[in-house]
């Protein structure tokens, strides 16, 4: 929990707990105290919005810098590319209000680096009583282009499909919010030099296999093709994909790229793990937990989400993150959005050459 939700959470505590005292001086110090108790809260809300904000901002600045870098040969038209990148990508993710203001793309071929920057404003919905109707927020990024402009990525996939996946339209959330990944990966990897991803889907048992290859074409129709139905047992997942991660299958694979030719990198290694559900047999929680445990000390970055999940599928998912910033507990098909959305943008930070 962050800072403003803790806020947030105790402020609502408070008016809840005087709200149940029917003494009088409780009651005229409650109603006293009524209005700026608001306002903080308001504040909290609109510093948390204002913080959401600031993190997909920093995404697309990100990418836009990569995009950029990737065009800077071409001295006639590269200064259009950030532009036309924010126009195919800005969707309203930022928030009902949010304004997006100037773009800035600056190419210094001395030194081999564009640097790129872009404000926002951000509406307050408290914070106008003191006269504050929006907060600004600006965003630089700083990407190399000499050599190669980006560092090597290794994804896999581990997505539940059981039976209760069918409800609210949940298998549908996950085809969304998975290709939506794929595709900001795509966009930062257009020659698909950078990127590799496999993908598996599971139920009582793996259903559809993609082993890690270049790029994500050969992932994404798989996952147009997700259905629910069957139980759940997450260790044959999580064992495939572990298998293609660990070691240095990848790392071989990565190094016989041209763009790494003479050069050094850093390989990075992530699976994104999901479920809805509790494992049917409690011993795949047990030996799924181990192989976590084996993944994580082999260096990759395990994200997992709990889509809507009960306590023991959210225990297992818990434990096989790699830290607590890396587990997200979705409660409704926009959490699930907005964590895959977040992990997509973390890992398109690891493949970016950011200078700062």
């Amino acid at each position: 929990m962050n800072t403003h939700e803790f806020f947030d959470t105790r402020c609502l505590h408070l008016i809840s707990r005087w709200l149940k005292d029917k003494s009088g001086n409780v009651a005229m110090m409650f109603g006293l105290s009524i209005v700026p108790i608001m306002i903080a809260m308001g504040v909290g809300i609109d510093l948390s919005h204002q913080s959401r904000v600031q993190q997909k901002l920093a995404g697309t600045v990100d990418a836009i810098a990569l995009a950029s870098a990737h065009s800077h040969k071409d001295t006639q038209n590269r200064m259009d590319v950030g532009q036309k990148f924010l126009d195919a990508n800005l969707s309203g993710d930022y928030g009902p209000g949010v304004q997006v203001g100037s773009l800035n793309v600056d190419f210094d071929d001395a030194a081999e680096i564009v640097t790129v920057s872009m404000d926002v404003q951000v509406p307050t919905l408290m914070m106008g009583i003191a006269g504050i109707h929006h907060l600004n927020i600006t965003t630089n990024s700083k990407v190399s282009y000499e050599g190669h402009i980006a560092e090597p990525v290794s994804l896999g996939l581990v997505l539940d499909v059981s039976g209760s996946m069918r409800w609210n339209g949940k298998i549908n959330t996950l085809k969304t919010a998975a290709t939506r990944l794929l595709d900001k990966l795509a966009a930062a990897d257009p020659d698909d030099v950078y990127v590799r991803t496999g993908l598996v889907s599971y139920s009582t048992g793996l259903r559809d296999v993609r082993t890690m290859n270049w790029g994500s074409d050969h992932t994404r129709p798989v996952v147009q093709a997700l259905f629910a139905s069957g139980g759940t047992a997450s260790t044959p997942g999580v064992s495939a994909v572990g298998g293609w991660l660990q070691g240095n299958n990848e790392q071989a694979h990565h190094e016989q790229q041209e763009v790494h030719e003479g050069e050094e990198f850093e390989l990075h290694r992530f699976m994104i793990f999901m479920t809805d559900g509790d494992n049917n047999r409690r011993t795949d929680d047990r030996i799924t937990k181990n192989h976590c445990d084996r993944l994580k000390r082999d260096g990759i970055e395990i994200f997992s989400v709990a889509f809507e999940a009960p306590s023991r599928g959210r225990d297992l998912l818990e434990h096989c993150a790699s830290s607590d910033a890396h587990y997200f507990d979705a409660q409704d098909s926009a959490e699930f959005l907005a964590a895959f959305d977040e992990i997509g943008d973390r890992i398109e930070s690891a493949l970016l050459r950011i200078v700062e």
